[in-house]
């Protein structure tokens, strides 16, 4: 009797999907790595923004998703290599988009500072007094010719109110951490630590 060929394909199945399964567990190529950045706020020093504050703000405000850089706007932890050129770290990745990770930081440490009743991001269903938008400037390891990376960080901050539009303060919050080697952990170690300075002087520096 002639077997059709459809009839077939049923055996065939399961053995194509254990082939596809053993490759899988037998591939030399590394896991891929996701990072999470929980960075140490310092206590921020006076500045002439926030020389006459005394109590804590009331009101709300709003803290936008950054704007990134070109290069700078993905899960890709970004690398600067001589001559200007932008690379990524092939095995290491942020655990969300880097505008992402960062606007929750920048909430999170405003909501430490304690200068506002409320701090909610762009996606809340509250209406703020207050509106924080947020470049990235540089979130990246620099290399140079020889030796571990700097790890530059800066963000670009203006403060204003909702009602007219009227911008109340503008600055650059920005830090520079030489990794101690060049491996994943110490360039994790510095990015820690330059997001912390540059948060510190982002709530130093954001008074309504």
């Amino acid at each position: 009797m002639r077997t059709l060929p459809g009839l077939m394909l049923p055996a065939l199945m399961p053995a194509m999907v254990l082939t596809a399964c053993f490759s899988g567990l037998n591939s030399k190529v590394p896991a891929q790595q996701r990072y999470v950045l929980q960075p140490t706020l310092a206590v921020p020093a006076a500045t002439e923004a926030t020389a006459g504050a005394v109590a804590p703000a009331a009101g709300s405000v709003l803290v936008m998703r950054p704007s990134a850089a070109p290069g700078l706007a993905g899960e890709g932890i970004a690398v600067l290599r001589p001559g200007a050129r932008l690379d990524f770290y092939s095995n290491a990745r942020w655990a969300a988009d880097a505008p992402v990770a960062l606007q929750s930081l920048v909430i999170d440490a405003l909501r430490s500072a304690g200068r506002f009743a409320t701090v909610e991001s762009d996606s809340g269903p509250f209406a703020a007094q207050y509106v924080l938008s947020l470049d990235i400037e540089h979130f990246e390891a620099d290399y140079p010719a020889q030796g571990p990376p700097t790890v530059r960080v800066a963000l670009v901050c203006s403060l204003g109110r909702r009602s007219d539009r009227g911008v109340i303060v503008s600055f650059t919050a920005r830090s520079e951490v030489r990794a101690e080697a060049d491996h994943m952990q110490a360039v994790m170690a510095a990015f820690e630590q330059a997001t912390g300075e540059a948060l510190s002087q982002v709530t130093a520096n954001i008074v309504p």
